[in-house]
């Protein structure tokens, strides 16, 4: 593996990411921000939390693997979301979704709360970058 993930002593223990992700060979590939598009550009799960996060996992496996990877390549990823009642209100759901994709894997994750994305029907978008070897 191109990267290392890290749990240093000293903080907290981590639940569903890493804190750190070092990098040490391979390609660094950043992906964009993937949104609930589908592949002609419809918003996906209007409304639906749990359906939107469930497209931008899927776009973000697809977006890894057109440059080579796999989605357990991806070193970090950065979260944006509208609702964080929201996330919190389906995690049961939302780690399933996760799992069909990343499995138990779990790069360096960061969660942001914002007021809104550039599409105001999108709920969430993810970027990410990924080490491929």
């Amino acid at each position: 593996m191109p990267f290392e993930l890290v749990d240093p002593a000293g903080l907290e223990p981590p639940v569903g990411y890493a804190h750190v992700a070092k990098i040490t060979g391979g390609t660094i590939v950043h992906v964009a921000g993937q949104a609930p598009f589908n592949e002609r550009g419809e918003v996906v799960g209007k409304g639906d939390f749990v359906a939107q996060f469930i497209q931008v996992m899927r776009n973000l496996k697809t977006a890894v693997e057109a440059a080579g990877g796999q989605a357990t390549h991806y070193a970090v990823l950065t979260i944006y979301i509208t609702n964080l009642e929201a996330y919190w209100n389906n995690k049961k759901p939302l780690g399933a979704a996760y799992r069909e994709v990343f499995g138990r894997f779990f790069p360096a994750i960061t969660l942001v709360e914002v007021k809104r994305l550039y599409n105001p029907e999108c709920m969430i978008e993810i970027s990410g970058i990924a080490v491929v070897d």
